[in-house]
Formats: structure tokens, sequence, C-alpha cells
């Protein structure tokens, strides 16, 4: 069993990308509504995760799917294993970071069968979806003008579902647990608040591991993290069950 620590980027969109997604949004009025909230929300550019499409196209942000980013994170997740998300806000010369919550694994699908089966059929108007079938064969569908060169192998990895009974995600208000500023070494500074410093104890301190979420000071450095396990050594800390359960309660 895997429990991976992920952090994604909500950042501003270079001024072309913007530009060409909003002429797509032109046809599309629910990435008109993404597009118009998105500076203050805690949204992926490209919702990926999908929180965005899950709230407004399946009622609940439980619901999201993970399709794009962490090929290689998605491609050694199992069935039941947990995926720990933390935002971080670009807002000028900082990036503010924030516990979005966790999503247990539900369902591992298949690129092809996401458009064969009919059980996958509510996914398939989401925003990262990355391929669609035409023909048999899997083409390029992005919306979002950041497009993928490596779309084919992104897509060779699962995409996955997450477990509503057993995932617990807040877009509205996640927690602020700290910063970075530019100029700043690694890693960024956590806040001494009750509920930052429980946070960081049940994921960090407590399984023994040094660094936290920034590993370098590029806009990249956001390695994922396997909570679970140092190379071939366990990690100290609490099951797996009772870490979901102590974070649940933070989320």
């Amino acid at each position: 069993m895997n429990a991976y620590l992920c952090t994604y980027r909500s950042r501003k969109p270079s001024p072309r990308q913007l530009r060409l997604t909003e002429a797509a949004a032109k046809r599309d009025p629910l990435l008109q509504a993404f597009l118009a909230g998105y500076n203050d929300s805690y949204y992926d550019w490209g919702d990926d995760p999908s929180f965005f499409a899950a709230q407004h196209l399946l009622g609940d942000v439980r619901k999201a799917s993970w399709g794009v980013c962490r090929r290689d994170v998605r491609d050694s997740l199992g069935i039941g294993d947990v995926v720990f998300f933390f935002c971080a806000r670009h807002v000028e010369r900082a990036w503010h970071y924030h516990f979005v919550g966790f999503g247990t694994v539900r369902a591992l699908v298949k690129r092809k069968a996401l458009w064969t089966d009919a059980a996958y059929a509510p996914y398939r108007k989401f925003y990262n979806v990355l391929a669609r079938l035409v023909g048999g064969r899997l083409v390029q569908s992005e919306t979002f003008h950041d497009y993928h060169d490596n779309w084919s192998l992104r897509a060779k990895a699962p995409y996955v579902l997450f477990d509503v009974a057993q995932s617990s995600f807040n877009l509205r208000s996640p927690h602020h647990v700290g910063t970075w500023e530019k100029g700043a070494s690694t890693p960024e500074t956590w806040f001494t608040d009750a509920r930052s410093t429980r946070i960081e104890h049940l994921l960090f301190v407590e399984r023994g591991i040094r660094r936290r979420l920034r590993t370098a000071k590029s806009g990249f450095g956001h390695a994922k993290l396997n909570l679970l396990r140092a190379g071939r050594t366990t990690r100290p800390g609490r099951t797996l069950p009772e870490l979901t359960q102590a974070l649940n309660r933070l989320v």
C-alpha cells in the first residue's frame, strides 16, 4: 500500500495561454465559469486533479479524477492507496501552500476504457481526459492551452478515480499552512498555529521526514513524496487508516 503527498500549482498562465483558452471558452460556458473564478480559486490550471469539474458536473468534489500530472505516481497507485494534495498558489513574489485534503483510490481506468465503458461516461466532459478515442486510437485532446508534448506517455498511466466515502477535499477554504518567498532558501516556512502544526506533525514529523513540500527554488520544485516508504524501509508513524482519520478532521 502507498500513500503519496503531491503538490500542484495554481499558477498564472502566460498571456498566450490565457488568450487561447479564453477563445476556446467562447464555445464552453463551463470553461467561462472556470476562468472567471480562477484567480480566487485553489484549482490547478488545467483542472487536474479535476476538483472544479467534479463539483460542477457531478455535484461532489470528492468525485474528482486525476489524469494528466504525476504520471509516475499514477502508474504506481493501487486500489486503496491514498494521495494527499497541497495547492501551491502563486501570489506576487510568494507561493502560498494550502492543505486541500486527500483522495483514496477507487478505480484505475485505462484511457481507452474511459471512452468505451458506459460507467465512466460522466468523466468524458472533464478537462483532464488528455486524449479522446477516435477511430479506435487515442488522439490528444486538451482544452487548456498548456499542451503536453508527451501526452501519449502521460495517457499510458491510469486515469484515477477517488472513493467518495474515503476521500475528503476542501477547495473553498483550504487551510494555509505556510509560505515561500522568492529568494528564500528551501523548504517553505510553515506557520505555528495549532492546525498547521498538527498537519505538519502528522505528515512529516511523526514519520521522521526532514523535507517539506518545496524541494527546490524553481517553480517546479515540488517532488512527490511516498509517506509510507523510504527505499526499502517502512517509515515510522501511524497506520494509513489512522493517518487519514486524523487528517480528515483537519481538512
